[in-house]
C-alpha cells in the first residue's frame, strides 16, 4: 500500500507562511519515503490554495520522488483546455509524477456527465495528436457542427500533407492540444462521496478517491461496492488505484471520521481496508496542529508505513 500526505492549510497564518509549512513538509515527507502529495484546490479562505498544478510545480523541484497530485479539482473555473494544459507542464517538468483528482460533481455543483465529458476530454488532449469533441456540455473546437460523432472523433486519413501555416485563417475541424505529458495517460481520480458516478468510474477504469470527509465505514462500502462493479464491466483491479483519504490521529482516541490508536491498531486497521476494499493507496490528511511535526511522519513511516508495504 502506497502512503501519501495532503493538508489543511493554516487559515490562521499569512498564506505564504501557510504555503511554507506545507512546502517544508513536502520536502521532508520526499526525504523519509513517502509516496506521494496530494494538494487540494480550495477557494473562500486566504491560505487556501485554488492553484494547486502551480503550487505542486514549485514543489517538483524540492521533492524528487514523490508523487505529486492535485485534488478536488473543479470543472468550471476553467476551460478544459487550460486543465489539460496546467496538467501536463507538471508532468513535463516533474518527469511523469502528475495526476489530478476530480472533485465529485455534487460538490461542485455540475451535472455527472459535465464531469465526465472533462475526463474524457482530458485524456484524448493527452494521448491524441488532432481530435474534435462533441458532448453535452463541452464542444471543441468550438464550430464542430451538431452533426459530428458524440464524443472523440479523429481525422480520416490525409490524401495529403498540408503544412501547418499552409492552413490560412480558417480553424481547422480537429485540432491538437500541446504540450503533451512527460506521461502519455497521467492517472485520473474522481471523488466519490455517493453511489452516482460510482458506477460510471467502475465502467472507464477511473481509480476512485475516497475524501477524508466521508466516515470510514461508508468509505470502505463504497469501494467494495466499486470493486463489485469494476469486476462486472470485466475490469482488471490493477488497472486502477483506489485511495482512501483519512484523518490520522496516532496515538490518541478515534470515531468515524479519524483514525486513531496504536501502531498496531492503525496497521490492523489498514490491512483490514486493503482486504475488505482493495485500498492500495492511503493519503494522510494533515491538520494545521500537525503540518511541521517530522518527528510523527518519521515514526508513522518507520511504524505504520514500512509494515504496511510487507
Amino acid at each position: 500500500m502506497r502512503v501519501g500526505l495532503s493538508w489543511e492549510f493554516d487559515q490562521s497564518r499569512p498564506p505564504a507562511d501557510a504555503w511554507a509549512a506545507v512546502m517544508a513538509e513536502i520536502e521532508a515527507a520526499d526525504a523519509l519515503g513517502y509516496d506521494s502529495a496530494w494538494v487540494h484546490e480550495s477557494r473562500g479562505d486566504a491560505a487556501s490554495c485554488p492553484a494547486p498544478a502551480i503550487f505542486l510545480t514549485a514543489a517538483a523541484r524540492r521533492a524528487n520522488n514523490l508523487l505529486l497530485r492535485i485534488t478536488g479539482r473543479t470543472v468550471n473555473h476553467c476551460h478544459p483546455v487550460r486543465l489539460a494544459e496546467e496538467v501536463a507542464v507538471l508532468d513535463l517538468y516533474s518527469r511523469g509524477r502528475a495526476g489530478v483528482a476530480f472533485a465529485a460533481a455534487a460538490r461542485q455543483g455540475v451535472p455527472e456527465d459535465h464531469l465526465h465529458e472533462t475526463i474524457e476530454f482530458v485524456q484524448a488532449a493527452w494521448s491524441l495528436a488532432e481530435f474534435r469533441y462533441r458532448g453535452e456540455h463541452l464542444r471543441f473546437p468550438a464550430h464542430t457542427p451538431a452533426e459530428a460523432p458524440p464524443g472523440i472523433s479523429e481525422p480520416p486519413p490525409a490524401e495529403d500533407y498540408l503544412p501547418q501555416w499552409e492552413w490560412g485563417p480558417a480553424t481547422p475541424d480537429f485540432l491538437a492540444i500541446t504540450p503533451k505529458p512527460f506521461n502519455p495517460r497521467p492517472p485520473v481520480f474522481i471523488e466519490i462521496t455517493g453511489e452516482g458516478t460510482l458506477a460510471w468510474a467502475a465502467r472507464h477504469g477511473i481509480s476512485p478517491f475516497i475524501p477524508a470527509e466521508v466516515p470510514h465505514e461508508r468509505a470502505l462500502a463504497l469501494l467494495a461496492t466499486y470493486r463489485q462493479r469494476l469486476a462486472a464491466a470485466g475490469r482488471s483491479p490493477a488497472e486502477v488505484e483506489p485511495v482512501l483519504e483519512r484523518w490520522i490521529h496516532p496515538g490518541a482516541p478515534g470515531d468515524s471520521l479519524i483514525l486513531g490508536g496504536s501502531t498496531r491498531d492503525l496497521v490492523v486497521r489498514l490491512r483490514a481496508a486493503r482486504v475488505r476494499a482493495g485500498v492500495s493507496h492511503l493519503v494522510w490528511r494533515r491538520t494545521p496542529a500537525q503540518t511541521g511535526r517530522r518527528d510523527q511522519l518519521s515514526q508513522f513511516q518507520s511504524e505504520v508505513q514500512l509494515l504496511l508495504m510487507a
